[in-house]
């Protein structure tokens, strides 16, 4: 009906796209009548703009597809509740549960790291983001697990703005982290020895436990291959020291999956720069059989049972000294499983790793731990991750650390000093083990 003038197949054959209106068949009926005309007037006028809405669409398609490079930049976080907004909200929410729930920490301790980080020239606020707006965004990423994407979307933010904040605010507590990641002052033999029976005065000089743990890493290309683990997934390997208070005393992070737990403690105690905290005169940590026993380093007996599970199933009745002595040992050791449970359950990222750089998951393995500890320090039992792993597993045991100082040198620790691992080092521990042993089984006896 339109394709008058196109006889060759083409519209206007080379004319104009509006030419073939124009030739249109008239009627005779619209020469004399003027309202068909005005109707015909109006669907041509329809008709022009239709087809002119559909040049523009097909103009458009072709610059999309033939020039992607050509966008319309179109604002996309328009939203009125800006990310300062949105984190003044939860910070002076009158049910203190949502700052927890959103940051994995009471608002008082979350302004108070702030301060700190703030005072110590760690991090501050840049022209347009505020320094709590940049821990939060931190606190979103290793708390919430959630992705850069997201936090973006929810501070109204731009990715590469998240990014930056994200990787300075590790950084800060990283820096944080030398000042909080270290024995503390105190007297020893620790409450919680002194209090129980189980315990004292066998490991009096105990001043803490080490073992190591997996978290999950993000790998990709030819650098997967080091960091599989045993269990087949990609982690790196954490060795850690740890306190009776839940404390993380000394953090050494980035070493891949696969590396044995014994060669990063070697490598550890003999590397001066790695300041490894060792203990001087009688004090020791207690270890597992795979760090050797050494001065200072106080292994289980061998080819007994030794881990709690093994005692809590089959036959439970001790049948001899050794498993005694390794049962307590295992029960007082058994810190650093808590330590890395309430750890763990704070930030669930380290179960769930995002496509970083691997130095900067190094990076958030030791601000967490820097976080962790300042949690515990301020809180003390308030928080209730730490509540419920000091009443479930502490009793009253337990004391508050909140107002321990952090800057005092430890008497009993000596910053990367050399170890002793000659053989009479290791006949010495020996002999200290096997008395302790025989006093513990002759003392339950009695009983």
């Amino acid at each position: 009906m339109y394709a008058a003038g196109s006889s060759n197949g083409n519209i206007g054959n080379g004319r104009h796209w509006t030419d073939s209106i124009d030739e249109l068949p008239d009627s005779d009926a619209s020469d004399t009548d003027d309202e068909d005309e005005r109707n015909f007037e109006g669907i041509r006028f329809e008709l022009e703009n239709l087809l002119v809405r559909m040049a523009m669409i097909v103009e458009e398609c072709y610059h999309h597809f033939m020039h992607p490079s050509v966008r319309v930049c179109i604002p996309q976080r328009t939203s009125k509740l800006t990310g300062a907004m949105w984190v003044h909200w939860v910070l002076t929410n009158p049910n203190p549960t949502t700052c927890y729930e959103q940051f994995r920490m009471l608002p008082k301790t979350f302004l108070k790291l702030c301060n700190t980080l703030k005072h110590n020239g760690f991090l501050q606020s840049s022209r347009y983001v505020k320094i709590t707006e940049q821990v939060a965004a931190f606190c979103l990423v290793m708390a919430q697990c959630h992705t850069q994407r997201t936090v973006a979307d929810r501070l109204q933010r731009s990715l590469h703005t998240v990014s930056v904040y994200v990787n300075r605010t590790a950084k800060a507590l990283c820096r944080l982290g030398k000042n909080i990641i270290r024995p503390a002052a105190m007297e020893l033999p620790h409450p919680y020895v002194a209090r129980n029976g189980r315990y004292y005065p066998w490991f009096a000089k105990c001043i803490g436990a080490i073992d190591g743990t997996h978290v999950k890493a993000c790998v990709q290309g030819e650098n997967i291959v080091p960091y599989r683990s045993r269990k087949s997934t990609i982690t790196q390997n954490v060795m850690c020291v740890v306190d009776f208070d839940l404390c993380f005393t000394y953090v050494y992070a980035g070493w891949e999956g696969n590396t044995h737990d014994s060669r990063i403690f070697q490598e550890c105690i003999e590397d001066p720069t790695a300041l490894f905290p060792m203990p001087v005169e009688d004090y020791f940590y207690l270890v597992d059989s795979a760090y050797g026993c050494y001065k200072g380093f106080l292994p289980p007996h061998r080819n007994e049972r030794y881990h709690l599970e093994d005692f809590r199933r089959g036959r439970r009745r001790l049948k001899n000294a050794a498993e005694l002595f390794n049962y307590r040992h295992s029960s007082l050791r058994s810190a650093v499983e808590r330590t890395f449970g309430v750890w763990k359950a704070r930030f669930p990222i380290f179960d769930n790793m995002h496509p970083y750089p691997i130095e900067n998951q190094r990076l958030f393995v030791v601000a967490c731990c820097a976080v962790h500890n300042f949690i515990r320090k301020d809180c003390g039992a308030d928080d209730p991750l730490f509540c419920d792993a000091l009443t479930t597993h502490y009793g009253q045991h337990w004391i508050d650390v909140s107002q321990l100082p952090t800057m005092t040198p430890v008497p009993y620790v000596a910053h990367g000093a050399p170890p002793d691992r000659t053989r009479e080092s290791k006949e010495m521990m020996i002999i200290v083990r096997e008395a302790m042993t025989s006093h513990m089984w002759e003392t339950a006896n009695e009983e």
